[in-house]
């Protein structure tokens, strides 16, 4: 009897205790597999998040005629490879390589996407920025490769999370090759009033041996080029009307059209839009100063600036009107 009431109270416990167990390893089991979900949830937002970190950007590659994902760093360096010659001093290669990033930054929030394959920006330099491959910089440099690399590579690293800013926004950070002596405006350009693209001093750039160029049409090379079945052939079928304080060439008349430097760079495959004209025997020969456009950032006279001690943020400052350098 005394046995049947032990039996009885135990099994009475057995009773009580058993749900509470249940209870409880399904209560560890819930934790754990919330602790799992929540684990996967993390792994999955930080892989996301990681996605999200890469610094690339979408370039529209020429030879391809397709727009490829690539890794930011890698670009700039190809960019400024393509952009500045590598024999530049550091500090021009550093503003160059500024000056490259900002403008790629300015195109992925503001360019067209419709020509290029949906890219952010193209390998074309009359369109964008240039590019060179690795194995285009290897045949280009020679034996020279690893010392002009790593020197590019190493001013693009001082650079790369910078970018230059006009009201808190990237600027489009145009550059050329050679200024007037004085870098024109975007308004005189591109009648496009921008505030930081103003025209500035830029020494130096005259003591470039690719400064001056010179180019001949003749008569018949312009009855050609325009179209016509004859030209006055007396030296007045071009004629320039005006030109901008730095010496673009605003207005024009050739052939009875009017038309501006710009149009005249492309029509008559000019170095710059800066230029005067003379007419002698059957021939009117341009004598063009600078190379490029003009706007913005001088390459050369970044060089040049840079050899008598401006750093690169001093040289971005120069000649980008009341910008800002931040964090990118």
């Amino acid at each position: 009897m005394k046995m049947y009431g032990i039996l009885c109270v135990i099994t009475a416990v057995i009773m009580i205790v058993a749900p509470l167990s249940a209870i409880s390893f399904a209560d560890s089991k819930a934790k754990n597999e919330e602790a799992t979900e929540t684990e996967t949830l993390s792994q999955a937002v930080e892989s996301v998040s990681e996605e999200s970190d890469k610094d690339t950007i979408s370039v529209f590659m020429t030879m391809s005629n397709s727009a490829q994902e690539m890794d930011m760093r890698e670009y700039i360096i190809g960019t400024v490879a393509a952009e500045m010659p590598a024999s530049y001093d550091d500090e021009a290669l550093k503003a160059q390589a500024l000056a490259a990033v900002t403008y790629a930054e300015y195109q992925k929030k503001n360019g067209s996407k419709e020509d290029i394959d949906g890219a952010d920006i193209s390998d074309n330099s009359s369109v964008h920025q240039g590019y060179m491959t690795k194995d285009e910089m290897r045949e280009k440099w020679g034996e020279a490769f690893d010392t002009y690399y790593q020197k590019i590579s190493n001013a693009v690293d001082a650079v790369i999370d910078k970018v230059i800013t006009y009201n808190g926004e990237p600027i489009m950070a145009a550059y050329h090759a050679i200024s007037f002596s004085t870098t024109e405006s975007a308004k005189a350009v591109w009648t496009v009033d921008i505030p930081y693209l103003s025209s500035v001093e830029s020494k130096g750039d005259a003591d470039s041996a690719r400064y001056l160029s010179t180019v001949t049409v003749t008569d018949s090379d312009l009855k050609e080029l325009m179209g016509k079945d004859k030209v006055s052939g007396d030296g007045t079928d071009i004629k320039i009307n005006s030109t901008s304080d730095a010496g673009t060439v605003t207005d024009m008349t050739v052939c009875g059209e009017s038309i501006n430097g710009t149009k005249a760079r492309e029509l008559f495959s000019l170095r710059s839009p800066c230029f005067s004209v003379e007419y002698e025997d059957g021939e009117y020969t341009f004598t063009v100063k600078g190379y490029g456009h003009g706007v913005g950032l001088s390459q050369y006279g970044a060089d040049w600036y840079a050899k008598q001690g401006m750093t690169y943020d001093e040289i971005i400052k120069h000649y980008y009107t009341g910008v800002e350098i931040e964090e990118r």
